[in-house]
């Protein structure tokens, strides 16, 4: 069973902060990124709700962090995005690259370098369609960066797009 739409953005905002994870710490193994980052988000929430993991629940103080946060289907579908990403890294690279004309890759700003790679993983190797995969990635900039990368990303994924052979 596949996570609802409303989920499915819930595991890009999560796909996306641990691309960007994998960014800035190019030699860390991508399960060590995973793991850790459950563990994070589960220790903010905690924070969040003013809890100690001695006022959990006895179900849920024996789950993994991961399990706490989201269902199997989200995590796996969070999961399989920044597997996915990080496998095909060097062949999205080069598309970006590509796409964008007198700018060098390591100009791009960490969160769009990470919108784009995810963007383009989902259009090319997920079957996402380009323009669910636009609006997303669109929406993950404007959120982690500003109104001009909502734009920015907009511009090369159009591009990407209407430059694709059509199946």
């Amino acid at each position: 069973m596949n996570a609802p739409a409303r989920h499915r953005r819930q595991g890009r905002v999560w796909a996306l902060q641990m691309l960007v994870q994998a960014d800035l710490n190019p030699f860390a193994d991508v399960e060590m990124i995973l793991g850790h980052f459950w563990e994070q988000q589960w220790s903010c929430l905690q924070e969040d709700d003013g809890k100690e993991d001695d006022d959990m629940d006895e179900a849920l103080r024996d789950l993994a962090p991961e399990e706490r946060l989201a269902t199997q289907d989200l995590r796996r579908f969070t999961e399989d995005r920044v597997r996915g990403t990080l496998a095909h890294r060097e062949a999205l690279d080069a598309e970006i690259s590509a796409l964008c004309d007198n700018w060098r890759l390591d100009r791009l700003g960490v969160i769009e370098r990470c919108v784009l790679r995810l963007a383009l993983y989902e259009m090319d190797h997920a079957g996402l369609p380009a323009p669910i995969a636009i609006n997303e990635a669109v929406d993950l900039a404007k959120l982690f960066a500003n109104e001009e990368s909502g734009a920015f990303v907009n511009g090369v994924l159009d591009r990407h797009a209407k430059d694709k052979p059509k199946a």
